[in-house]
């Protein structure tokens, strides 16, 4: 008989992707449902391929709305988790699984949290009393013990396609003769980038995933009025092409992301998001930049220094990709997160 999986999750692609990369390396031996907000809207839950029920939650920022919408989603988990009997949940973050973890805890279901930051979330903090295992990827200062367990940089599934340089750079109109850097801010998109990077990547060509598709036209313009070559887009479903095709990237510091340019052994010039929770996107940036030793980070407030950066990373590229391969080699693999969750059951 097939075990039964409910994964909490919502939200931004961070914790959306590995969550559903997860449910397909389970769904061969599992029965998995999925439980969040928004589920039914997000771009980035492939709602053809899991089952899912949607449960109300608010922002912990938001006392009254976290309150009131909390209290809804708390008792549609109970109700979720009464009917569905998941032999385990799993939870990756946010407050988009508060709910459906507050109720699991009540009832006594086994719970498995991921992290995918440096930082615990305040959510996973909150539930980290209740739970069998906490998988992470990034070393969580302070935070060992046999509850705590190394999981590999996500993407756990990587691309089937296995592109050339010269295949992915003609893929995207570009040539060779110019360095290439890859500009995205995530899975949202971030504006910052989308308005600086343009100005600061003289003598460079582009790929840049602006987030939205409505932003791409006029990012395009940008760059053709600087007479840089580009390909933007809105949003890229294969990020492998674009990985193979650049030399190196100016991005945000979300969790998937600086996991992402890791694996890639991708070299990069970093801004985090300065309103990311707990400031954890900084916490990540330093784990790239002084213990992978891939790259350069900076502030948005320095916006000054972004050029500057950039062309100290292009400079460096050979040491820096060696640096992420040594890491790479060096660090382990981890526990893979499905056998991790199986074990726990």
């Amino acid at each position: 008989m097939k075990k039964k999986i409910l994964i909490a999750a919502g939200g931004s692609g961070g914790h959306l992707l590995p969550a559903q990369q997860l449910a397909l390396l389970l769904k061969s031996d599992s029965e998995i449902l999925f439980a969040g907000l928004y589920l039914s809207k997000s771009p980035f839950f492939q709602r053809e391929g899991f089952d899912f029920q949607e449960i109300s939650s608010a922002p912990l920022s938001n006392l009254l709305r976290f309150c009131f919408r909390g209290a809804k989603g708390f008792f549609q988990s109970l109700k979720l988790i009464l009917s569905f009997k998941p032999d385990i949940v799993v939870g990756f973050g946010s407050y988009h699984s508060f709910p459906v973890l507050a109720a699991a805890a009540l009832l006594k279901k086994k719970i498995v949290l991921y992290e995918a930051n440096c930082i615990l979330g305040k959510v996973n903090r909150l539930f980290s009393p209740f739970a069998e295992k906490i998988a992470y990827q990034f070393p969580i200062p302070g935070k060992n013990g046999v509850k705590f367990t190394p999981v590999p940089f996500f993407p756990w599934i990587l691309s089937p396609k296995k592109y050339s340089r010269d295949e992915a750079i003609r893929a995207y109109g570009l040539d060779s003769s110019r360095p290439i850097c890859l500009v995205f801010g995530g899975s949202q998109g971030a504006s910052f980038l989308n308005q600086a990077a343009p100005e600061a990547l003289a003598g460079c060509q582009a790929i840049h995933f602006t987030g939205r598709e409505e932003t791409a036209e006029i990012v395009r313009k940008d760059y053709q009025k600087l007479g840089i070559k580009a390909a933007v887009k809105g949003f890229e479903t294969d990020m492998a092409k674009a990985y193979a095709a650049a030399d190196f990237a100016l991005c945000r510091s979300g969790a998937g992301t600086t996991a992402e340019l890791i694996r890639h052994r991708m070299p990069a010039v970093l801004v985090p998001f300065p309103q990311a929770a707990e400031d954890h996107q900084s916490a990540n940036a330093r784990y790239f930049c002084e213990i992978a030793k891939g790259g350069l980070w900076l502030r948005q407030s320095e916006q000054e220094r972004l050029q500057s950066s950039i062309e100290e990373c292009k400079n460096r590229l050979g040491e820096l990709r060696e640096s992420l391969q040594s890491f790479n080699q060096n660090k382990g693999t981890g526990r893979d997160l499905a056998d991790l969750v199986r074990e726990t059951i």
